[in-house]
């Protein structure tokens, strides 16, 4: 659980400081008075560095090059601008240089930044730049919709084809197959291992909503942003409240500045849990849960062959150019090592193997 850093006075407000600022020391009690204008010159400079380090870690899919492009596009065409002045339709000429811009890429790979930047104008870099610099990057960058927000019809169609698959499944990720846990294993298990599968629920929610959908392509910063949140993951922590599993993440990413969200983040985090929990429909609550821990399990498997090949790959690359980054601002791996991954996994499988054999125990927890 996190833990309290310093009991001196907030240096922004009249109340009893919680935190400590890891770049100037400064005593602040929330995340508002860490932002205040007054501290502006750490707290700017992280989040600017947020928007870097989410861009630049892991391999570039092809729905990180579309993003890439729009953004670009929408640079070219100052559309940024426009939303925040009065939302006026862009004018004839608009369509001509989104045009020109596409051709001007045509023949660029966009997972390489540095080329990238090479075919932007002068312009166009100083308004890439200065989106960074004042946190509106994310304004352009496509809000990420969970799998688990899907509507799911009442009644589910059947494939001609005979196969049972329900249509909700299409939109999640695939399931991973385990055995029984009493196949496994012979003792019964620990009344500890339903609050503690909420625990990593919720700290599963928080890093995909935090990666806006990306954690994949990221896999080893989600990993070790998975490892801060859940204390089941990252040790041998057992949880024997629900609430208390869903709060943690809440209170690790309290010391944690790159993990830190909004109160109301931590609302729908919450929201999230159950949602995950209450399942597609009545008749197969835990199919979430199964889905959840089963992409967790992806890309643990996913950030144990970045691990490996490590030495091989060199310096990871992004989408932003290196000159617009800094080596002070990578997230560091703490707790993200190989043996801690490979543990990370036998255990998501063993909760798996929970699901499937106690799936009336998850059922009973969830919300009617």
């Amino acid at each position: 659980m996190a833990s309290v850093l310093s009991s001196s006075q907030c240096q922004f407000c009249s109340r009893d400081s919680k935190y400590t600022c890891p770049r100037c020391n400064a005593p602040y009690c929330s995340s508002a008075c860490y932002k205040h204008q007054d501290h502006a010159q750490c707290s700017e400079g992280f989040y600017r560095s947020m928007v870097e380090q989410e861009l630049r870690d892991g391999t570039v899919s092809e729905e990180s090059r579309k993003k890439m492009m729009e953004i670009l596009q929408r640079v070219n065409t100052g559309a940024l601008a426009l939303e925040e002045a009065q939302e006026e339709p862009l004018d004839s000429d608009d369509d001509d240089d989104e045009e020109e811009l596409a051709q001007r890429m045509a023949g660029v790979d966009l997972s390489n930044s540095d080329a990238v930047w090479k075919n932007l104008t002068e312009e166009e870099r100083q308004e890439f730049q200065d989106l960074i610099k004042t946190g509106n990057f994310q304004d352009l960058i496509p809000p990420w919709t969970p799998w688990w927000e899907q509507e799911v019809p009442q009644v589910q169609e059947v494939a001609t084809s005979g196969s049972s698959t329900p249509t909700y499944a299409l939109s999640c990720p695939a399931i991973l197959d385990v055995p029984l846990l009493s196949d496994i294993q012979k003792l019964s298990p620990s009344p500890c291992i339903p609050f503690n599968i909420l625990n990593v629920l919720a700290a599963y929610a928080w890093t995909v909503r935090l990666f806006n959908g990306d954690h994949q392509e990221s896999s080893q910063d989600a990993t070790e942003a998975l490892f801060v949140l859940s204390s089941v993951l990252a040790s041998n922590a057992n949880f024997e409240e629900a609430s208390l599993a869903v709060e943690s993440p809440k209170m690790e990413a309290q010391n944690h500045l790159w993990l830190m969200e909004s109160e109301e983040f931590s609302s729908m985090i919450k929201r999230d849990v159950w949602k995950i929990l209450k399942g597609p429909t009545s008749c197969d609550k835990t199919f979430y849960v199964r889905a959840a821990l089963s992409e967790i399990h992806v890309l643990l498997s996913t950030c144990k062959v970045s691990l490996t090949k490590k030495k091989k790959c060199g310096k990871r690359q992004g989408i932003l150019p290196t000159k617009l980054l800094q080596d002070d601002n990578q997230v560091e791996l703490k707790l993200t090592t190989l043996p801690a991954v490979k543990l990370a996994l036998k255990k998501v499988e063993f909760l798996l193997s929970f699901v499937k054999e106690y799936s009336s125990i998850l059922a009973n927890m969830s919300p009617s």
